[in-house]
């Protein structure tokens, strides 16, 4: 077998691949055996027909099965010799088998990039200490407190924010009722006895803040605009006239820290429970200065690596970053319309991403062979338990589904990368 490789493009290679005429008709041979075994012709036993009876019959799939089968075979052989390390396999040239003849073929692959690695110790490192307050914690307490609030119906006081008016109303556009004009109004044009919460997050745009100050009995007129993503797209940009009266108020109250309230934070005490709260907080404070090294670390990598990376392995990512940005944007309140008017945006970021997250793949998982730090069978089962967790599946099961589409190998990448990752910012050079 004759192997050549030369360059096609940046980390692109094309190998042309050359198998003698004697290999092709000793593999043309063996599978003419095979098909000789179980052919059925008319006229003969099973596994008795003359071998040129069934190599005419069976031409096609003979030749077929040796291009699926054989020059695979002859592929990764040419590999091994070539010693490329191919990421992934861009084209190949059709193969026409020819008697006595030699079989000559090109495949086309992305290799990964050869390049020098920078200095990846005393990286300069501007250090932020983030130190948590007393007043810091409060908040949470007092979030805490708010999650446990209650709401009393009164008679005697005004709506204030965070207060709850129950309501009358009805809702005309252009004059004619909403809900006559767009039926899908309908609940949201009018209505009896709906609660609505004093704040921005009334399931009618600007009425909450619009009952503020209103009593028991009062009855106002409320301008609305329903925003452009507006939860029943046939209201989006349309204006409204409500008429509104309130006909019962209830009034938030937040409960006191108490022993109840304790118990159910299953806590022994305020100073307990404090404590607990400044960890969490700390905790949180350090992952974020951590967070702000790191990104100062990948900055310098990128800027002092010159390197080119395979257009395949891009393209990939790209396609996985899109659906991040698109999934991110969609939890956020988009649309599928508004992502479809995105797209052109969506993919310049993607493709921006994209080309940095590679390059550093490949920066860190370098820097990580010199290093020679490696991912334990323990570290990557550790690993698939915590995606499981986060995933809510099944440990054993989220393997085996890693295992059969090829992506557990990413998972000792990552590991590597990470332990990379923590020997830069140890031996940073802080400022």
């Amino acid at each position: 077998m004759n192997v050549s490789v030369k360059d096609a493009g940046t980390c692109r290679k094309t190998m042309t691949i050359e198998i003698p005429a004697d290999k092709i008709a000793e593999e043309k041979a063996d599978t003419l055996k095979a098909y000789i075994k179980f052919a059925n012709i008319p006229g003969f036993r099973k596994g008795k027909a003359p071998k040129h009876v069934v190599a005419k019959k069976y031409a096609n799939e003979i030749n077929k099965d040796i291009q699926e089968r054989v020059l695979p075979k002859y592929y990764h052989e040419a590999l091994m010799e070539s010693e490329l390390k191919v990421v992934n396999v861009v084209d190949a040239t059709d193969v026409d088998l020819k008697d006595n003849e030699p079989v000559s073929f090109d495949v086309t692959v992305d290799v990964e990039p050869e390049f020098d690695l920078p200095k990846y110790t005393d990286i300069p490192v501007k250090e932020e200490k983030i130190e948590v307050t007393d007043a810091q914690v409060q908040e949470q307490i007092d979030a805490i407190l708010s999650q446990h609030a209650n709401y009393e119906e009164v008679t005697d006081k005004a709506i204030e924010a965070g207060d709850m008016g129950q309501l009358t109303y009805e809702a005309t556009t252009d004059g004619k009722l909403l809900q006559d004009t767009i039926p899908e109004a309908k609940g949201i044009g009018s209505g009896e006895g709906y609660w609505v919460s004093a704040d921005e997050h009334a399931f009618i745009p600007g009425m909450g803040e619009a009952l503020i100050g209103l009593n028991i009995g009062d009855k106002k007129e409320v301008e609305v605009t329903f925003p452009e993503d507006f939860m029943v797209k046939e209201l989006a940009g349309v204006k409204a006239l409500y008429n509104v009266e309130v006909t019962a108020i209830r009034v938030r109250t937040i409960p006191q820290l108490d022993e109840t309230i304790l118990k159910q934070l299953q806590v022994e005490s305020e100073e307990a429970l404090r404590s607990v709260i400044l960890e969490q907080l700390q905790a949180q404070a350090d992952n974020m200065a951590l967070g702000k090294k790191h990104e100062q670390i990948v900055k310098y990598l990128l800027k002092k690596t010159k390197l080119e990376v395979p257009e395949s392995v891009v393209k990939q990512q790209t396609r996985n970053v899109m659906y991040d940005i698109a999934n991110h944007r969609m939890q956020m309140g988009a649309t599928q319309e508004q992502i479809s008017e995105q797209q052109e945006e969506i993919i310049k970021e993607a493709e921006e991403r994209a080309l940095e997250n590679v390059k550093l793949r490949y920066i860190g998982l370098g820097i990580a062979t010199e290093l020679k730090f490696e991912a334990s069978d323990v570290e990557i089962d550790e690993e698939i338990a915590t995606m499981a967790i986060q995933q809510r599946k099944d440990a054993s099961a989220l393997r085996s589904e890693m295992e059969k589409n090829g992506s557990i190998s990413s998972v000792g990448e990552q590991i590597r990368f990470n332990k990379a990752l923590d020997y830069m910012v140890e031996n940073a050079k802080i400022k």
